[in-house]
């Protein structure tokens, strides 16, 4: 009777305890450090759609930004040279780099100009022209300029104003 008992509650804990030590229960929607950040499917400025699932398995900067900020205007420069840098690099959980601008401008004219003046060539580029009040801007909380950057599982790495933030943490991130 006591080994009856004994593979009863194998048989009926086993597959329970198997999953939770093998399983990582599914992260949270959100924009915590290691939340999944929330879905992102919109229009790029050039006319093609966009869904940032598209971007699984590369690490992602989601930078917020405008034509009339000052420090997204001096960040931009080294937000290329990232890119440039880190464009094919393997990071502990992705391969690649891709920058996603997604502006909080309300005008055409300025943002396109900053585009070019900013050398914003190899970005993935977003506007409505809505700015702060934009679904995509309230969707991820933004109020004024921030970077956010994703790992290959779509999950928030790191955030901040300061385009540093993100560099030290691709840096830490990568491996050679």
């Amino acid at each position: 009777m006591r080994k009856l008992k004994l593979l009863l509650l194998v048989v009926l804990a086993g597959p329970g305890f198997l999953s939770f030590i093998n399983g990582i229960p599914e992260p949270s929607i959100g924009l915590g450090i290691g939340d999944k950040v929330p879905e992102l499917r919109t229009t790029l400025l050039n006319g093609s759609d966009f869904d940032l699932k598209s971007l699984q398995g590369k690490m992602v900067l989601i930078d917020f930004w405008a034509s009339f900020d000052g420090e997204s205007r001096v960040d931009n420069h080294q937000k290329m040279m990232l890119q440039k840098k880190f464009a094919n690099s393997k990071f502990y959980n992705g391969e690649g780099f891709v920058v996603v601008s997604i502006s909080l401008d309300r005008f055409k004219s300025p943002l396109a100009k900053a585009i070019k003046e900013d050398g914003l060539i190899n970005a993935l580029h977003i506007c409505d022209y809505q700015g702060a009040e934009s679904s995509i801007a309230k969707s991820f909380e933004v109020k004024e300029p921030v970077n956010y950057l994703i790992d290959g599982d779509g999950r928030l790495v790191a955030r901040g104003s300061s385009i540093n933030k993100v560099a030290e943490s691709l840096e830490y991130l990568h491996r050679n």
